[in-house]
């Protein structure tokens, strides 16, 4: 019995963290300082205490299995905690042959800003619609666009806010 609560033991931590070191990534790419090193030192505190069980005894194999589970488990919950939280911004662009006005008119419709460009394709000229989105927002966002134009080329790209407001070159001299 010791045997399995030990092995269980080892899993739960190994899932929680690589989870937490899941997250701990996403917030370095995001940029958020003390969040990612909040999420590193939970991760690396409960690897340490994972591995030292496993180590103790290398002739249980409950315990090698169980730290192998719960690292795939974890990258699952990871992704799946990433999902949920979706915190920062992603740029939703859109290329359209045809109707990009429209695009832009039903995503302004749908509570979303967004910035009308012009461009030349191979063959002729094209609309290309931008939007800055909440992450959480994406799917709606793309959801809009189907409705109105199937065919629209559409790439996502995760955004950082580097600086708010407009840019004013008098006042950074």
């Amino acid at each position: 019995m010791y045997i399995l609560l030990e092995a269980s033991w080892i899993f739960a931590l190994r899932v929680l963290g690589i989870a937490t070191s899941t997250i701990s990534t996403l917030m370095i790419v995001q940029g958020r300082k003390f969040y990612a090193t909040l999420a590193g030192f939970i991760s690396a505190l409960v690897y340490v205490l994972a591995i030292g069980k496993v180590v103790a005894n290398l002739s249980n194999v409950w315990n090698i299995l169980a730290y192998c589970s719960g690292f795939a488990v974890g990258t699952l919950v990871g992704m799946i905690w990433e999902q949920r939280v979706a915190s920062g911004f992603a740029e939703v662009r859109f290329i359209s042959a045809e109707k990009g006005s429209g695009l832009a008119q039903a995503l302004r419709q749908g509570g979303f800003g967004v910035t009308e460009l012009y461009g030349r394709g191979r063959e002729r000229t094209v609309d290309i619609v931008e939007a800055i989105v909440p992450r959480k927002s994406v799917d709606t966002v793309l959801e809009i666009a189907r409705s109105v134009d199937e065919k629209a080329i559409v790439t996502v790209t995760d955004a950082r806010t580097v600086r708010h407001g407009y840019w004013r070159p008098e006042a950074h001299r």
